[in-house]
Parts: C-alpha cells; structure tokens; sequence
C-alpha cells in the first residue's frame, strides 16, 4: 500500500468517524444541506414549514432592484417562486419610494429541509429573514461586505423599547409594505416593534399578521401561505382574530415573557415525498 493510498484511507475513516459522531438529527440536515441543485420538476412546497422540504426552487439573484443578499456563501437563497417574487417585489417597493435596499438574509436550502444552523422553520421554501436596517442606496455593500455585516438591533433598554437610532420611520414603512402582500401569512418581529406598529397604524387589517416572537430584534421573518394548488404544503393554523394589539402583546413585556421556553420539542417526522425529492 502506497503512502497516498494509507493517507487518503485514513481521511475517509475520520471523515466517516466524524459523520457517525454526529447527532441524528444533525447528519439529516447536512444531508439536505451539502444537496445540490434544487430537484428537478414543477415548483412544491411539501410537508411543515418545520418539516418539510421543496421540489423545483428557484435562486434569489445576488441583487435586484432594492435588495441585496446576504451571506450568500452559506447556500440558502433558495424558495418557491412565490417567495423569489415576494421578495423582488418588496424591492421594487423599496426601490420606488428610495427607502433603501433591503439586505436578504436566509431563505432556505436548494432542496428545503432541516438547516444546521439557525433555524427550525425554513424547510419549504416559504420564509425569509429581512434585516430592519436599510443599506442606503448610493451606498450598496461590496460582496465581501455583504459576506461579513452583522445587522444592528432595533432595541434597547433592556429589550423593551426600540432605539430611536435605528428605529426610523422607513422601518415602519418596510413592515406597512411587508406585510400588504396577500399571501403573507405571518411576519415574526421582536415585541417593541408589534408595539410600536400598534401605535402607528391603528386599526390596520395587515396587523392580525405581524406576531410577535422571541429573538427578532434585527430582522423581520417573512412567512408566505401555501402556495394555491400546492396540496402537499401544510399551512400553520391562522393567527388569532383581531389585530394582537391587546393583552396578548401587553404579555410580552412581562418577566414571564423574558425567559423563552428551554429545551426542544419533538421534531416531526418529515413527508416520505421528501425522500423522493432528496433522492433526485
């Protein structure tokens, strides 16, 4: 045996040692992450937002008119086309009323399914995290930039209150714009900004969609409903009625509020049509 041969030999073992090492769950999501391109066939959103996956997604563009990705090199700017044409269409608003560019953070994997990082939701092709913080337009990120940037938080004093520096009038403008297309199903943002938009527009019909959620604080999560003809696409049950200006929000500023539930639920087990499509 040659001295190539034992090294390339001994690489394989540690590379099977470490993949064995790994939790179940998390050699799933590598699985699903390291599978590439997206599957062939008609776009499907299949399964939970939480246990699902997508056949036929389609890539975000780098940049548009009015958005600009971020951290591109992790791989997850895929989505159904509904999402690919929400967001370009979000940018263009952006783009027109020269409010800035949005910076595009995770949508999800070429082929959906569990991520190894950072989420439990962007399975099927339908979320997408926006940062607050606008990038003015004569300005646009450098790719580098855009590979390194953190986001600023929208809040302080302890969470509880957003900052008058980084909270403008453009980001109430963002989630007004955000949260008016109708296929939006919920949008997941920190509790000070549900407060404040409670505030700003009274009585708005778009605001039963905007829920607040622990984390946030720099980002909003945009959800879109199951696309119409999609019958393996599993929607969450719709928000409460009314606008969730109420007690329901009110809650969220108490110190029960303030320690998030600790441990993992469960995961439920994904649609065997996901294996078809992780198998392509």
């Amino acid at each position: 045996m040659t001295m190539k041969t034992s090294a390339l030999r001994l690489l394989l073992i540690l590379g099977l040692t470490a993949l064995l090492s790994m939790p179940v769950a998390a050699r799933s999501a590598k699985r699903w992450n390291d599978k590439m391109p997206p599957a062939a066939g008609a776009p499907r959103s299949i399964g939970l937002y939480t246990s699902g996956c997508i056949q036929g997604a389609q890539a975000l563009p780098s940049t548009g008119p009015g958005f600009q990705t971020i951290r591109r090199s992790r791989q997850r700017f895929f989505g159904h086309p509904a999402l690919i044409q929400y967001i370009q269409g979000l940018g263009q608003i952006m783009d027109t009323e020269d409010l800035g560019i949005l910076s595009i953070g995770d949508l999800g994997q070429a082929r959906g399914g569990p991520i190894p990082s950072a989420h439990r939701s962007h399975q099927t092709g339908l979320d997408v995290d926006i940062w607050f913080w606008l990038q003015p337009r004569s300005r646009p990120m450098t790719t580098t930039e855009r590979e390194t940037a953190q986001p600023p938080s929208m809040v302080t004093n302890g969470r509880l209150a957003l900052s008058p520096k980084q909270w403008t009038p453009r980001q109430m403008r963002l989630m007004e714009a955000a949260a008016g297309f109708e296929n939006v199903e919920r949008i997941f943002v920190t509790p000070p900004v549900k407060q404040a938009l409670c505030k700003g527009y009274p009585g708005a019909a778009w605001l039963r969609k905007v829920r607040p959620w622990w984390g946030h604080r720099a980002h909003l999560h945009v959800r879109l409903r199951c696309p119409h003809g999609d019958p393996a696409c599993v929607n969450q049950p719709p928000p409460p009625e009314g606008d969730g200006c109420d007690a329901t929000l009110a809650w969220w500023f108490t110190d029960e509020a303030r320690r998030p539930p600790r441990g993992k639920s469960k995961p439920t087990p994904m649609p065997e049509a996901c294996q078809a499509v992780l198998a392509k």
